[in-house]
């Protein structure tokens, strides 16, 4: 009710699923105090975002970690380097091996997708404030293994290769003007490989590559997807209310439940 009534905006919550609608795990902006908070009220979807993926039993697998910024976006993707690699205090070392980046267009929406291809790593903590960044050029490379460019006002999101090959697809399901105008509650459809066509369906595709996605590419979707949240749906309300948004994962040419 703060959400609606007040323009209260609260911490970003997901929940994840299959195509049953069985649980597969959660997403949750991490609670970093009243700084956050006023934070959160007075740069919105500018401000810093912080986010562990969980699995359905609150284990962390993967963070995410989104800078602030102005106009162009960035997120990266996080790992555990090692799951006896802790610091002196406690905390865990993450390994950062996947970036999203913004591309600015006056119309369009477009992002290209990263992974690191280089043995050397981009360490941090969890209590660190910013993403570090590579000491020099040389250190750490990262290969582009897909871009979106989609047009104005787009709800569908497809990732696209070199070869102009479709790997994945974000989905933004529609839930109703009540839900869309009022609230951040949202759902979203992930597909690991080319999105499938509907019988109303009448754009022309080329002959689809289809290829399994390592966890690395999955996890950089994912991603993309919380990223395309925050960028274009989180705007119209004021907070993420007291609902949940939902994503959604699946694919023809895969096993979505044990994904």
């Amino acid at each position: 009710m703060l959400n609606i009534f007040v323009g209260f905006e609260q911490s970003n919550r997901y929940v994840i699923s299959n195509e049953m609608g069985d649980t597969l795990g959660y997403i949750a902006e991490e609670p970093r105090g009243i700084l956050s908070m006023f934070s959160r009220q007075l740069f919105r979807t500018h401000r810093p975002f912080r986010a562990i993926v969980m699995d359905r039993f609150g284990d962390p697998i993967l963070w995410l970690r989104r800078p602030f910024s102005w106009i162009n976006s960035r997120m990266y993707v996080q790992r555990l380097l090692d799951y006896n690699k802790y610091t002196p205090e406690g905390e865990p070392v993450l390994d950062s091996f996947a970036e999203v980046q913004q591309r600015w267009h006056l119309w369009r929406r477009r992002y290209d997708l990263f992974l690191q291809e280089t043995p050397r790593r981009i360490l941090s903590v969890v209590s660190d404030t910013e993403q570090p960044e590579p000491d020099a050029v040389d250190d750490v490379q990262y290969k582009q293994i897909a871009r979106i460019d989609e047009g104005f006002l787009a709800w569908h999101f497809r990732l696209r290769d070199a070869g102009g090959n479709e790997l994945a697809a974000v989905n933004r399901a529609f839930r109703g003007f009540g839900r869309e105008i009022f609230t951040d509650t949202g759902q979203y459809f992930i597909n690991f490989g080319p999105s499938p066509i509907g019988p109303l369906d009448m754009t022309p595709r080329a002959p689809a590559v289809v290829r399994n996605l390592s966890l690395e590419e999955r996890a950089l979707v994912l991603a993309q997807a919380v990223n395309i949240d925050f960028d274009y749906f989180s705007r119209h309300s004021h907070g993420g209310g007291f609902g949940m948004p939902m994503f959604f994962w699946g694919s023809e040419y895969t096993d979505s439940s044990s994904d």
